[in-house]
């Protein structure tokens, strides 16, 4: 028998018991299926990950330090203003910083009003982060030294109060207290959840005084050369611990440390659903089996006529394992549309990036292919074993 007769004595054969190859097939689909979302969501998580951080001008080369020790947890002593500039005059491998003040108040204008973020930063913010101006300026050096209050405000916030015309020059109440608008942010969107357009950007000693705080929520650090971070980090620790007398009180973010984070996340998940997809293979691989046997059982005397007018055990064994890998083969295609979709549904939805992995495609087509080896080995050994005369005796 040629390649194209075995292929389509299997497909004949398969067609004629539809309903039986389709739930046969089902564990296949199901395990690679589960193989492409897994493999193919959590590099798209990594992707996203990565592209969230150089999107704001957070490579590898940067590093965010807290206050405060996550395990476990203490409380924090103040991670100040002087500390961040000291960093930069103590550390010389250090290109520059950026400390940070978050929180939130009420903005109002024109007889409009709502809650939204207010961030303090120092004057540097944009040249450091990929967070441009749309119109008008950013802060100014003097804004910071003197507290002056200006601000600068995001898309979101200019749509809800300024809709129709230009902010620039304009004031607005911020905690009741008047601001100067010098400035729109770009629209950015979300990054890391976190909503770019809907914020008040106000020199950060003035943040400060309006959020009646001395202290700071994080300070981003951008080293010279990304192999440096840790030394930057060991040599942070000491000045730090020696300004506050407390060594564990601070700890450190590096973009490779958040994708490791994401990576023992997405690990613990891919042990759980790899081990979902192993049993629905294991189950489609007994499926295929016990379907062969049956079609064995069922197709005997057929088998035995076969022989008896001159087939031999090869044309008979690659005819049934001709139909288990068109199985296992088939099942394998299915599960890959249906995986492919899947992901690419979750993915739309989650806002990650569509990615969906290469490899992931071929592991999961080297599986099915593999299931229908395994599992047609045997039926079509049995098969061709068969005693013609036997076979001929055998009903139904």
């Amino acid at each position: 028998m040629t390649s194209s007769d075995i292929l389509a004595s299997a497909i004949d054969s398969l067609a004629a018991n539809k309903v039986r190859s389709g739930l046969t097939m089902l564990g296949v689909v199901i395990g690679v299926a589960l193989v492409i979302i897994l493999v193919s969501l959590g590099e798209s998580a990594k992707t996203f990950v990565d592209d969230q951080m150089r999107g704001i001008g957070f490579g590898r080369n940067g590093m965010v330090i807290h206050p405060g020790k996550m395990d476990p947890p203490i409380e924090p002593s103040k991670l100040r203003l002087e500390d961040s500039r000291e960093i930069s005059r103590r550390v010389p491998e250090v290109l520059d910083q950026v400390p940070i003040v978050v929180g939130s108040a009420y903005i109002r204008a024109g007889g409009h009003e709502y809650k939204t973020s207010v961030r303090g930063f120092t004057e540097n913010y944009t040249e450091l982060v990929n967070h441009r101006v749309e119109s008008g300026s950013f802060l100014t050096s003097l804004d910071v030294e003197q507290h002056r209050k200006t601000c600068v405000i995001g898309q979101k916030v200019k749509e809800k109060l300024f809709a129709g015309f230009d902010p620039i020059g304009e004031t607005v109440r911020i905690s009741g207290r008047r601001f100067n608008i010098v400035g729109v942010m770009e629209k950015k969107g979300e990054m890391m959840g976190d909503d770019l357009d809907d914020l008040v950007i106000v020199p950060i000693t003035t943040a400060q005084d309006l959020l009646d705080t001395d202290k700071l929520n994080a300070v981003l650090v951008w080293a010279r050369r990304t192999e440096d971070l840790p030394l930057i980090k060991e040599r942070i620790i000491e000045f730090l611990s020696g300004r506050h007398m407390r060594k564990d009180d601070f700890h450190f973010h590096t973009q490779e440390e958040m994708i490791s984070i994401l990576g023992t996340i997405t690990g613990t998940l891919t042990a759980f659903v790899s081990g979902v997809a192993a049993v629905s293979l294991l189950v489609g691989c007994i499926g295929i089996v016990n379907i062969m046997l049956v079609s064995v059982l069922e197709r005997t005397r057929e088998i035995g006529i076969r022989k008896a007018v001159g087939a031999r055990h090869r044309d008979i064994f690659l005819q049934f394992f001709g139909e288990s890998m068109v199985l296992g083969l088939l099942g394998g295609l299915s599960g890959l549309v249906a995986g492919i979709g899947l992901a690419a549904l979750v993915m739309v939805r989650t806002g990650l990036p569509v990615h969906i992995s290469s490899w992931a495609v071929l592991l999961a087509l080297a599986c099915s292919l593999g299931v229908g080896l395994l599992a047609g080995v045997y039926p079509a050994m049995r098969a061709a074993r068969a005693n013609p005369i036997q076979a001929l005796r055998f009903e139904n």
